[in-house]
């Protein structure tokens, strides 16, 4: 068992079990510290005051100490002024002035300062509760007296919070300044790329991933560039093709005058081949082969026949060609083939994209 120790007192139990019930924390407003008639007593929860009390005081505060363990942490200040005892026990009291925990304290002399060596001493008390909720915390800063380490560390902490208020805020202000100078760039680039814009780009950019907050469209691929019409009526149109057939229609609007004339011949002699062997019909008396029966002659005529002439043989005729020429027309070969030709001229290949949004 520990040689010094804190317990609560039954009247302690009971107010913090009527705290638990009612709500109302207890409240440990005094300390009191005594020499325990010059031995260290042993804390006994029986106990209503300490063996030999010599002072009592406000206390100084009252603090959690260990949150998980429910431990308070209870201070008093004894000023230099006083002293002249042995501290051997110390209490806690309520505002009534009921004993509510006691405690035994390894033994020290408060000198007076009359006596030379005055000091300003805290006397703390660690004891364990059911519930730190129903303990009432003092922690007043216009009462409570702090020591030069709570001082030192209070300033430590405050250094540390301004230290880190001034470095946030000075990431604040850098953050203020980088949104102004993006907001503005932004801005500016509204002005320089507002919708309708046409961006062109020796690369592959893609502005919808370059500029999320955009909207753009490609133009279509392999397309030139043609100023449309100034009330801006036909704009966003396509039209054209980079190849052409000509047809009789493209041709200039001229005649061509074809004409032209055979090489003269000269006079010519000709002579028919030998043919046309015939005879011809005739009267009576020819020289034969009737060709018909008939009556001729008197009153006493009779039936004779008509005869054929003799055969004329195949013979020959002369016949005269006089010196001539003859006009002539016709049409030439086919000119081509009739194939498209290509208009499209030496270029160099862009990206290009137009902000619809």
């Amino acid at each position: 068992m520990a040689k010094y120790s804190a317990v609560v007192t039954a009247a302690g139990r009971e107010k913090m079990a009527a705290a638990a019930i009612t709500g109302q924390p207890v409240g440990f407003a005094f300390m009191g510290v005594g020499d325990g008639g010059g031995v260290v007593p042993s804390p006994d929860p029986a106990q209503v005051s300490l063996v030999n009390e010599r002072y009592r005081a406000a206390l100084n505060r009252v603090v959690i100490a260990d949150q998980s363990a429910n431990i308070i942490r209870a201070e008093m200040i004894m000023p230099p002024q006083v002293g002249g005892f042995w501290l051997r026990e110390a209490g806690l009291f309520d505002e009534d002035g009921v004993c509510l925990a006691v405690a035994s304290l390894a033994p020290s002399y408060k000198p007076l300062l009359a006596e030379g060596s005055g000091r300003l001493q805290a006397l703390n008390i660690w004891i364990a509760v059911s519930s730190t909720a129903d303990i009432e915390l003092k922690a007043d800063p216009s009462v409570i007296l702090a020591t030069v380490d709570e001082v030192n560390k209070a300033r430590d902490e405050a250094k540390d919070y301004t230290d880190q208020v001034v470095g946030d805020l000075d990431t604040s202000i850098q953050q203020v300044i980088a949104d102004a100078i993006t907001a503005a760039r932004r801005d500016f680039w509204e002005e320089e790329n507002p919708p309708g814009t046409v961006r062109f780009f020796a690369q592959n950019v893609d502005p919808n991933e370059k500029w999320p907050w955009s909207q753009w469209v490609y133009t279509g691929e392999n397309k030139t560039i043609r100023v449309g019409k100034a009330d801006g009526s036909n704009v966003g149109q396509s039209g054209g093709s980079d190849n052409v057939t000509l047809q009789q229609a493209n041709l200039p609007a001229v005649q061509i005058n074809v004409s032209g004339e055979t090489s003269e011949q000269g006079q010519q002699e000709l002579t028919t081949s030998g043919n046309g062997r015939h005879r011809h019909r005739a009267g009576d008396g020819a020289p034969g082969d009737t060709w018909q029966d008939a009556t001729h002659g008197t009153d006493n005529q009779k039936y004779t026949g008509w005869n054929y002439t003799d055969y004329a043989e195949d013979h020959q005729h002369g016949v005269t060609i006089p010196p001539h020429k003859h006009t002539t027309t016709g049409k030439t070969d086919n000119l081509g083939e009739g194939k498209s030709i290509s208009v499209v001229e030496a270029h160099t290949l862009l990206m290009c994209w137009s902000r619809v949004a």
